[in-house]
């Protein structure tokens, strides 16, 4: 196999990981914004691009597959690059390792940024539910009693009313 190819195809990795990652800084700032409409189109973008990172990376294991088969290498489930530097020139693995590298970074913070944004959305979810209980009304005790008396036997005390009956 050409080192070209595999380069290739790491470079194309790189880029749809590139743009995975402008995706999800414009996530972050239409969660900051609280805006649907545009997360809803990035969710529907972030999930084309999943799809073609799915294909490319689904190529890269048949290349490493078709290149490990002939060199009479029985292939693991998840075959790498590191199994395929040897049948390289150093050339060829320095290529390899530098488009590797980059990809490696690019994915870093990719998940640097969607920490992030599972961050603002856990507290966004956190602001809806203490609001929503803020606007629930209390809950009142369903036990028949006087005015201004409590249930002692729920573990509240009673309360006095202003004129004691037995004086």
């Amino acid at each position: 196999m050409r080192v070209d190819r595999m380069v290739g195809l790491l470079s194309d990795l790189h880029s749809q990981h590139k743009l995975l990652l402008e995706i999800s800084v414009e996530k972050t700032e239409a969660l900051k914004k609280n805006d649907i409409t545009v997360l809803d189109k990035l969710l529907n973008e972030e999930n084309k691009c999943i799809q073609t990172i799915e294909r490319i990376e689904n190529e890269r294991i048949r290349e490493v597959e078709t290149l490990l088969n002939a060199q009479g290498i029985v292939v693991d489930e998840n075959p790498s690059l590191a199994q395929l530097l040897r049948f390289y020139d150093h050339e060829g693995q320095a290529k390899l390792i530098h488009a590797q590298n980059q990809l490696r970074q690019t994915i870093q913070e990719l998940q640097d940024q969607n920490e992030l944004n599972h961050e603002l959305t856990r507290q966004s979810l956190q602001f809806v539910n203490a609001s929503l209980s803020l606007m629930e009304p209390k809950k009142t005790t369903a036990n028949y009693g006087r005015p201004g008396q409590t249930n002692q036997q729920n573990g509240y005390q009673k309360s006095r009313s202003i004129f004691d009956s037995k004086a």
